[in-house]
C-alpha cells in the first residue's frame, strides 16, 4: 500500500510539529508566583529587625502596628513587580525581606514611608540560585496607624 505525497507531507509536518511543541513546553520558565497579602496584628512576634524600626525588647508588634507579609517564588532571571499596600487607616514604616537570601527588591520611589503602597521591583541573588532554579523568599511591610 503506498500513501499519497501529500498525506506523507502532511503526516510529517504533524509530528514534526507535536515534537517541536512539547520541546518547547518543557524548556518554559514559570513565571513568579507572588503570594496574598497576609497581615498580622499586635502581639505577634517579629519576623526580621527592620530598618528605622527600634524593636520593643520582648520582639513583639506593638499595638497601632501592622505587618503585611507575601511570600515569593522567582525564576533566576525573572523582573517581577508586586505592590505592596498597608491595610486601611496605616501608612508604611518600612518595608523588609526574610532571612533566605535568594530574593531580593528595589524600589524606585524611595520616599515611599509614610504612604500607603509602594511598588518594589523583585530580583532573585545569582550568588544563591542556580541558573533555572527558583528562589524564595518573604517581603514585608512594616506599617502604623496613621
Amino acid at each position: 500500500m503506498s500513501l499519497s505525497t501529500t498525506i506523507r507531507r502532511t503526516a510529517s509536518i504533524a509530528a514534526v510539529t507535536a515534537i517541536a511543541g512539547t520541546g518547547a513546553l518543557a524548556g518554559t520558565a514559570s513565571a513568579a508566583t507572588i503570594g496574598q497579602p497576609e497581615v498580622l496584628g499586635p502581639g505577634t512576634t517579629l519576623p526580621i529587625n527592620f530598618a528605622a524600626f527600634k524593636e520593643p525588647a520582648d520582639n513583639k508588634l506593638p499595638k497601632n502596628y501592622r505587618i503585611v507579609r507575601e511570600h515569593v517564588e522567582i525564576t533566576r532571571g525573572e523582573k517581577p513587580t508586586t505592590v505592596m499596600t498597608a491595610p486601611k487607616g496605616f501608612k508604611i514604616v518600612t518595608i523588609g525581606f526574610g532571612d533566605s537570601g535568594q530574593v531580593g527588591g528595589v524600589v524606585t520611589n524611595t520616599g515611599y514611608a509614610g504612604k500607603r503602597s509602594v511598588r518594589v521591583k523583585l530580583f532573585v541573588n545569582a550568588n544563591k540560585v542556580a541558573k533555572g532554579q527558583v528562589g524564595k523568599g518573604t517581603l514585608y511591610l512594616l506599617a502604623h496607624r496613621a
